[in-house]
C-alpha cells in the first residue's frame, strides 16, 4: 500500500508553520506594531539623508518626500488598526 504525502497547509512547510501557529496571537500583534515603528523610523531618517545630504535633482528629492509621506500614512494607519 503506498502512503500519501501530507500536503503542507503553510508557505513555510509543516514544521516550521505548526510552530508559527503555536505563537500567542497578542505576541503577533506586538511584534508587526514594533515592525512597523522600526519601518517607519527608518524611512524617516533615510529620507531625510537622502534629500538633504545626497546630490539628487530636485525631482527625486520630492518624489523621496512623498514617498515618505504616502508610507507614513499607509504605516500608520496599519500602526492603529493593529493596535
Amino acid at each position: 500500500m503506498v502512503e500519501e504525502k501530507k500536503k503542507s497547509n503553510y508557505i513555510f512547510g509543516n514544521f516550521l508553520g505548526n510552530m508559527m501557529s503555536k505563537v500567542d496571537l497578542r505576541t503577533q500583534f506586538e511584534a508587526s506594531m514594533m515592525s512597523m515603528t522600526l519601518i517607519l523610523i527608518g524611512l524617516a531618517v533615510s529620507t531625510f539623508y537622502m534629500a538633504v545630504y545626497v546630490n539628487f535633482p530636485l525631482w527625486y528629492k520630492i518624489t523621496l518626500i512623498i514617498n515618505l509621506l504616502a508610507a507614513f500614512v499607509f504605516l500608520t494607519s496599519n500602526l492603529v488598526t493593529t493596535y
